[in-house]
């Protein structure tokens, strides 16, 4: 992995979100919009990456242990950081409510938004279904360990996953279902993938900056005391641990330099959105979503050249 190259993606799509950073200072971007937008980049273009993946991939036995050690990979890294998260933070004196809140935050990365469309950028089409796969496990863990941790009554209800059932999911079922079906895909149905697979990247990050502007001029303290804890971990800590766990596992090249983008993602979109509906800390998840996007533009590069004198 080309530390040259992961730069040089990192700084197109920072330059992207400047654009929607602009725009959003220019005209207003209503709610409305924003719901438009991120509609189209997570039923749309997020699941055309997928498919644009199984149909350029040559879906050989490899690429298929490749899924699986993916989707395992997702499960354990995203469970264990959330438990680390808390232990962590019950050791520096956080209150037992607190340390989950901010081990989510610290744990759960942005993989549908950035990964997913950098994996794509980095890798090809391989990288981007392999990036979809990891979305999938920490998606089965956000919505099961993750809204257990949040729920003041922590009860689980099985309600909980249906949240699973989404488009990119589907669009990774109707993937392995035409890998196993060992048809050739029509060659428009491979032209619209490639299309609109290359809306995700440029649509995200404009999705990102359009969120800035109204950010900051909220008027109101834009940082929360325990801010540097969930970056600290997510940006730094985490991944520098999946590097060194990586050095030992004898894992190919390939899937290891994947692990090592996928873990240093920023915090997690969905944040917000999760934590307005059982917390009283929506503010903590946005600052920590905005922080951390901002700084992962210099951190993910930073990881990547770290990574590659160990991998």
């Amino acid at each position: 992995m080309d530390a040259a190259t992961v730069t040089l993606a990192i700084a197109t799509m920072g330059i992207i979100i400047l654009f929607g950073a602009f725009v959003a200072i220019r005209v207003p971007i209503t709610k409305e919009a924003k719901n438009l937008l991120m509609a189209i980049i997570i039923n749309l273009a997020v699941p055309f990456i997928i498919l644009n993946g199984v149909f350029n991939t040559e879906i050989s036995d490899e690429v298929f242990q490749q899924v699986f050690i993916i989707f395992g990979a997702s499960i354990v890294f995203n469970s264990v950081a959330t438990v680390i998260g808390i232990i962590i933070g019950r050791l520096i004196g956080f209150q037992l409510s607190m340390a989950k809140k901010l081990s989510l935050l610290a744990a759960i990365g942005n993989t549908g938004f950035i990964a997913i469309p950098l994996c794509a950028t980095l890798f090809g089409p391989i990288g981007g279904l392999l990036a979809a796969v990891f979305d999938a496990g920490l998606d089965f863990v956000l919505f099961s360990l993750g809204i257990y941790l949040l729920q003041s009554d922590q009860r689980f209800n099985i309600k909980q996953l249906k949240a699973l059932l989404n488009m990119p999911l589907l669009a990774i079922t109707i993937g392995l279902l035409y890998v196993i079906s060992g048809l050739e895909a029509p060659a428009f149905m491979q032209q619209l993938a490639s299309m609109l697979s290359g809306l995700a990247a440029p649509l995200a990050m404009l999705y990102i900056g359009f969120l800035l502007p109204p950010f900051f001029k909220k008027g109101q303290t834009l940082y929360y005391r325990e801010l540097w804890f969930p970056i600290l971990l997510k940006l730094i800590i985490f991944p520098a641990l999946t590097i060194f766990i990586l050095s030992l596992m004898p894992l190919n090249t390939f899937l290891k330099q994947m692990l090592v983008i996928l873990t240093a993602m920023p915090t997690f979109m969905l944040a917000s959105v999760l934590f307005s509906r059982y917390t009283n800390d929506e503010d903590k998840a946005v600052m920590t979503t905005v922080y951390s996007t901002i700084l992962s533009l210099v951190t993910i590069p930073l990881v990547t050249v770290f990574a590659g004198f160990f991998l």
